[in-house]
């Protein structure tokens, strides 16, 4: 993790378009001492910003903005997600505008969080983390893997998308078996809870490796004093090196 005082490991989540990420990280931070960092809300930050919306404004006219001045994140979606030229093009401009800021705040609040070791982990939720570079911040990226149906179904509650929608947008990520190979682990979100338990016995278990494990008498978590059992759904890889390739805003 370049340039960080690794006080505390940066436990990266990615995986496909309603996999679950963020409840995953939520529920993690119920069971654990973890601080949470998600990168859309950030993104979205950032798109309010006035010197990000004056070079959007210089791209793209009136026609990205609401009535309000703000930006259409819904409008900006419907020009960069998809692959044809145009929508790559336009992906790239967003990019250039956007990402340096995004990394500039996720940078920073890991940081902040590097000055508070009593932390068992920094979550970094982020569905774009290896196309954006950010592997480097983690010690260990974990893969949330779904059906596609059950993705699907989460993105058809909570944004309205329909199966074309998600596929339009997914198609602007590495595809999934990219991400799942450039990851240290790769655990199941089929069941309630499943995915959840499944990362709290691989912090555990890394966090034993690397001597982090915390006693009660010490005012952490109490770990088990031998690595962890894991489930035959969840499997444990080596992470490749890091491949930039392309990024895709966060607007949704």
């Amino acid at each position: 993790m370049s340039g960080f005082t690794r006080n505390v490991p940066v436990l990266g989540l990615v995986g496909g378009v309603g996999s679950g990420k963020s409840h995953v990280a939520a529920g993690l931070a119920a069971k654990r001492n973890v601080a949470v960092i998600a990168a859309d809300p950030i993104g979205h930050e950032v798109l309010r910003r006035p010197a990000v919306k004056a070079r959007m404004h210089q791209h793209w006219g009136d026609s990205v903005f609401t009535p309000a001045g703000e930006i259409d994140r819904a409008r900006v979606g419907q020009l960069v997600f998809g692959e044809d030229p145009a929508s790559r093009v336009r992906r790239r401009q967003l990019e250039a505008i956007t990402h340096p800021e995004i990394t500039r705040e996720v940078r920073r609040r890991i940081e902040e969080y590097q000055a508070q070791p009593h932390l068992e982990a920094i979550v970094l939720d982020a569905a774009l983390l290896l196309e954006a570079g950010w592997r480097e911040f983690c010690d260990h990226v974990v893969f949330i893997d779904s059906p596609l149906a059950d993705r699907q179904r989460r993105v058809a509650a909570s944004r309205g998308w329909s199966a074309g929608e998600l596929a339009r947008r997914e198609a602007s990520q590495w595809p999934l078996d990219r991400k799942r190979s450039a990851s240290d682990a790769v655990i199941q979100n089929t069941g309630p809870d499943q995915a959840v338990s499944q990362l709290v016995q691989l912090l555990d278990g890394w966090r034993l490796e690397s001597g982090r494990s915390t006693s009660p008498a010490s005012g952490g978590v109490g770990l088990p004093t031998a690595p962890p059992t894991l489930p035959d759904q969840m499997t444990v890889s080596r992470p490749l090196i890091h491949d930039p390739g392309g990024n895709t805003p966060h607007v949704s």
